[in-house]
């Protein structure tokens, strides 16, 4: 999924990694150079492979948009990311909320959702990733996520306007089916994860 949306973007310099990270909390995040992490629990809380494929869009929007390199320049990349580490019970990987700016995080949703059009899926996947994670603030895993990012009514909005004003198709492919799978390989994981903890 990740390579298939990165060879929408236009950038072909940078070495595309993906990462998965076996935590139950969403949390993505991308780190310069093409790096793009991404939780189980972002795959658990997400509701389709269009969402999921959303979420991945935007944090290659930021690779994309130089954002991350922009940040390191003004010394403020490793400050963000070490701010969240310190975190009673959690680890680092869960933690770890680049601090970029509204305008960053409007520049890659719309981008985001420019290259998920391109990459055949439903055009609202970025908007309603924003819709599940404005219903899901109670959870902590989110709200981390949620911490350093502009209010997501606003985002979904001007989302929303977007995807009209273009005339982005929003019934492509959504994945539903190959999702639950994603899913339920994501939960055995977690459910490993939780095991192997209970026996040390």
């Amino acid at each position: 999924m990740g390579e298939k949306l990165a060879e929408m973007t236009g950038r072909n310099e940078f070495e595309y990694n993906f990462y998965v990270v076996n935590d139950e909390n969403l949390n993505a995040f991308a780190l310069p150079g093409g790096h793009i992490f991404i939780n189980l629990g972002a795959i658990m809380k997400t509701n389709s492979e269009a969402e999921l494929a959303g979420l991945l869009a935007h944090e290659l929007a930021h690779t994309v948009l130089s954002h991350g390199f922009k940040l390191m320049s003004e010394g403020n990349l490793v400050t963000s990311i070490v701010q969240y580490i310190p975190y009673a019970g959690g680890t680092a990987s869960n933690l770890i909320v680049v601090n970029y700016s509204r305008k960053m995080e409007r520049q890659a949703d719309v981008l985001g959702t420019q290259i998920l059009v391109s990459a055949g899926y439903a055009a609202d996947g970025v908007r309603n990733l924003m819709v599940t994670l404005n219903e899901g603030k109670e959870d902590l895993g989110i709200l981390a996520w949620l911490s350093t990012h502009p209010e997501t009514a606003e985002r979904v909005r001007y989302l929303e306007e977007l995807i009209v004003n273009n005339g982005y198709n929003r019934y492509a492919y959504e994945g539903v089916v190959y999702h639950g799978k994603m899913r339920s390989k994501a939960k055995a994981l977690l459910v490993e994860k939780k095991k192997d903890f209970s026996e040390i």
